[in-house]
């Protein structure tokens, strides 16, 4: 397979360490945006340096603030806006005008499973940010299948991460003691489990698959 130019943001966080790993294990070329976006105007100027990309892997992280909805204020919410949502609309228009072009290209998005079903804990802004996520990557792959570029995503829960799940949790007997009666797998995923799932939404395998999310949540969300 001729390798692909990649890109993947917040590279350090969430999906993004695996992703990277995934993508050059593989012989892609990837360029790892490690800072999150912060305008409109900044990803035209890195795509402009660093683009055209055959693949883009929006990988968004922020913060999970949990606290109820009572105490949803506008800081909270003006964050999880700027990190989760906005960027994504900024990529999507500054990467797929040359995908279309081409006839070609992929779009997967790491979103959350917290999307489909709530989670236990009370993250309502954190929920709706990933749900907007959630239905722009159908509405976006339904409007991008006639151009045969296809955006897909993924909703991950328990998944190993620096960002969401890392060691200190995972090591946590309490949280161990959780996975076996919230998680029908009984097991935390791996990253590496994810970032394949992402992968081959990207490859040529998944050549009919338009604005699919796909749980990637050992089951949580059944």
């Amino acid at each position: 397979m001729t390798a692909r130019t990649v890109l993947v943001t917040d590279a350090d966080h969430f999906i993004g360490p695996a992703a990277v790993d995934r993508f050059r294990s593989g012989g892609d070329e990837v360029v790892a945006r490690r800072e999150p976006f912060g305008s409109r105007a900044e990803v035209e100027v890195f795509i402009a340096e660093h683009g055209p990309f055959d693949v883009v892997v929006a990988n968004l992280d922020a913060p999970i603030t949990v606290a109820s909805i009572l105490d949803h204020d506008d800081a909270m919410l003006d964050e999880l806006e700027v990190r989760l949502v906005r960027p994504l609309h900024w990529l999507f228009a500054a990467c797929l005008g040359p995908m279309v072009e081409r006839g070609d290209g992929a779009f997967v998005v790491p979103t959350s499973a917290t999307a489909i079903r709530s989670s236990s804990h009370p993250i309502a802004g954190y929920e709706a940010a990933r749900a907007t996520q959630l239905q722009l990557v159908r509405s976006v792959g339904k409007e991008m299948a006639r151009h045969g570029v296809r955006v897909n995503g993924i909703a991950p829960n328990f998944i190993e991460n620096p960002s969401y799940f890392p060691p200190e949790t995972v090591a946590d007997p309490e949280f161990q003691a959780s996975l076996r009666t919230e998680v029908p797998a009984q097991r935390l995923g791996g990253a590496d489990e994810a970032a394949a799932v992402l992968w081959w939404l990207a490859s040529g395998e998944a050549s009919y698959v338009f604005g699919a999310i796909i749980p990637t949540d050992g089951g949580w969300t059944l």
